[in-house]
């Protein structure tokens, strides 16, 4: 019996603080040695949302990325900003697939007109891993499908059968990957914001928020806990409305758009942190 998508009803104050990616983590970020001394800590008041602040904006734009940010401003966060999206579309749909085009960043300057055509503020960054390691975020899809599955049910998802079925398939079928520099070129190109890292990646944590209309304040949480403290965080919020925003008034499409981005958010966080690293839920 196929299940529906993002049910979610995990009960906080029962679960675990926090949970790890365990064997679905192959990267290499997580917690070490010198950073153990105020992980529970940062764990806890990250989790209890303390450092989550309300936005304005309600379509991914700026990434998960870990370091804090240039220009300082807090919207919301997804694997690889804007590209999220288009990645989401790929994986589904491929309503930007138009005149033939089959590149990623093809695809990403059709998805960028669309979005400047309604006005949505569009942004990436450079060095950024979500994009680098596009081609290796697909193939941890494909290779991981049943990992990928079991880590959103622990996470308190129900991914219906045939969304399943259609990410996975579509994700080992693309072969041609662009470069990450050319999806900061179309972003330039169409006037989006190319944001730039401030530091080294030295995240100890991943934050999945559901807590709508809001984000993580980084600077807030550099400014308690040094440079040696950081987490990415994952507005999971904001997928629903950037899945109707890029799919047709059809229920299953943006239910389908909606779980490929989930899958792709963790599929990044599984390509990039080890198995220790740490996931707590903002609800």
């Amino acid at each position: 019996m196929e299940r529906d998508v993002m049910s979610v009803s995990i009960d906080v104050e029962k679960s675990p603080t926090f949970r790890t990616l365990g064997d679905a983590g192959e990267g290499k970020y997580e917690a070490i040695e010198s950073q153990q001394d105020r992980l529970e800590e940062l764990t806890n008041r990250i989790g209890s949302g303390e450092y989550h602040c309300e936005i304005e904006e309600r379509v991914p734009c700026r990434c998960v990325d870990d370091r804090c940010f240039s220009g300082g401003v807090l919207m919301p966060n997804a694997a690889g900003g804007s590209k999220t999206m288009m990645v989401a579309d790929d994986l589904t749909t491929k309503g930007f697939e138009l005149g033939g085009v089959s590149t990623t960043s093809g695809q990403y300057e059709e998805m960028l007109k669309f979005l400047t055509e309604k006005g949505t503020p569009i942004g990436v960054h450079i060095d950024c891993g979500a994009n680098n390691k596009l081609q290796m975020v697909y193939d941890y899809i494909a290779r991981n499908e049943q990992k990928l599955r079991s880590t959103a049910v622990l996470l308190g998802y129900e991914i219906k059968d045939s969304d399943h079925g259609l990410i996975v398939s579509n994700a080992t079928k693309r072969t041609d990957f662009s470069e990450g520099d050319e999806i900061i070129i179309k972003t330039k190109e169409a006037n989006g914001r190319v944001d730039e890292p401030i530091g080294d990646h030295e995240p100890v944590l991943i934050a999945i928020n559901r807590r709508e209309a809001t984000t993580l304040d980084r600077e807030a949480v550099r400014d308690e806990f040094g440079d040696h403290y950081k987490a990415f965080n994952v507005d999971e919020w904001s997928f629903d409305e950037a899945a109707r925003l890029i799919s047709s008034n059809d229920s299953d499409e943006i239910r389908q758009k909606r779980t490929a981005m989930l899958y792709y958010n963790l599929a990044t966080a599984g390509v990039l942190c080890g198995p220790n690293m740490r996931i707590v839920i903002i609800g």
